[in-house]
């Protein structure tokens, strides 16, 4: 049947994002206000599969490529920087999925679960043998973002065998992601911030939860248990910080578009359109975004079939799609500044969608997985060195 090729699979879910832009635009300012996704979006998010696209048809997930998957979080962030947001976090929490047993995977995600988490080694995790051959795990961790909404918390912890931090090897501390129910763990409310509001990117505790032991993997070391393409190269699922800036950026050189075909300029009866200042911004903007848009498609396609191709290890391909990334995340908050100019003193009031693109675009820009150590790292394998830096 046509609607089950890969094709029509990714039309259809780039549809569903569409369809619910419209809604997603109308209940943009009480998410920013709330803090959180409402339970309304939540669960119109996962009836159109978007928590599941990077999950194996197997485990009932839609098991899209890549790029799909970075598009639907492009659309859904066009319409509200903190909804894309959340879509963005729950897929790349499906990478996870690949290093679990698949009655593991079932449990944590099957009937549309959500999982929130940390990848930072801060917590405790104290092997034990009783009730069954696990750990005890205790600590606290901040950005779990979608914590409002998560059914599963990922946690990375530091092994301890009793008092005595487990070693291996080299030397290096021996550390594992678990993953514990959600009636286990505590959410702090400390995501007070200006941007991304609405991601609910709160502090998470657990105090001795219990965790068996093949709940759980080392990260960057245990092996892929699926054998999927993305698996070999999960880091990919990175992409998608840059599909989601790219949305804030494509949303807000649209709406100023809109702004400056109806508003007249200062002592002007005409539209601000047909001003050349404004002319300039919006066509830099525009450049800007979808230029950027290409670089950053065009790279995760290259990277995602040299993986199906069943290539070694495509270091250049993965540098490229790291940087194409980051690039994306830079260049939206340029496009944005240009958006916002072009409106002028339309830009700085609430009422106006425009002022919270500006604050989400800035706090998207912030995270270490676009930030200038993934630019350093990416100049150093197209210099023929290693990257240096986790998840390249």
């Amino acid at each position: 049947m046509v609607a089950d090729t890969p094709t029509a699979a990714a039309e259809a879910l780039l549809a569903a994002a569409r369809a619910l832009q419209p809604r997603v635009q109308q209940l943009a300012p009480e998410i920013d206000r709330e803090r959180r996704l409402s339970p309304e979006l939540v669960q119109a998010f996962r009836d159109a599969g978007f928590f599941r696209m990077l999950l194996p048809r197997e485990f009932g997930g839609q098991q899209a490529d890549p790029v799909t998957a970075a598009r639907v979080v492009e659309e859904i962030a066009w319409a509200d920087g903190a909804a894309g947001w959340c879509v963005m976090i729950a897929q790349q929490n499906l990478a996870f999925a690949g290093f679990l047993g698949a009655d593991d995977v079932r449990a944590i995600w099957g009937d549309g679960g959500i999982v929130a988490g940390t990848a930072r080694p801060i917590g405790r995790a104290v092997w034990a043998e009783r009730p069954e051959p696990g750990y005890r795990v205790s600590g606290r961790w901040p950005f779990a973002s979608g914590s409002s909404h998560a059914t599963w918390f990922a946690a990375e912890c530091v092994v301890y065998d009793g008092e005595t931090a487990r070693l291996d090897a080299a030397g290096e501390q021996v550390t594992r992601m678990v993953f514990v129910p959600r009636a286990e763990v505590t959410v702090h409310d400390t995501w007070h911030t200006s941007g991304l509001r609405g991601t609910a990117s709160h502090d998470f505790s657990i105090d001795g939860a219990f965790v068996p032991a093949a709940r759980g993997f080392q990260v960057l070391v245990s092996p892929p248990q699926h054998p999927w393409a993305l698996y070999r190269a999960p880091a990919l699922v990175f992409a998608n910080h840059g599909s989601h800036a790219l949305g804030i950026a494509r949303g807000a050189v649209d709406e100023a578009r809109a702004i400056v075909a109806a508003k007249s300029g200062y002592g002007s009866p005409n539209p601000m359109r047909e001003q050349p200042r404004v002319q300039a911004q919006i066509a830099e903007a525009t450049a800007l975004v979808e230029s950027a848009r290409a670089y950053l498609y065009a790279a995760v396609g290259a990277l995602w079939a040299a993986l199906e191709a069943g290539e070694a290890d495509p270091a250049l391909l993965r540098a490229r799609t790291r940087l194409a990334t980051s690039h994306a995340a830079t260049t939206s908050v340029r496009a944005v500044d240009l958006a916002c100019g072009a409106v002028g003193t339309a830009a700085i009031f609430t009422q106006n969608a425009l002022e919270r693109r500006l604050r989400d675009v800035r706090a998207a820009a912030t995270h270490v997985m676009v930030g200038p150590l993934t630019y350093e790292a990416a100049g150093r394998v197209e210099l023929g060195l290693a990257a240096q830096f986790p998840f390249f």
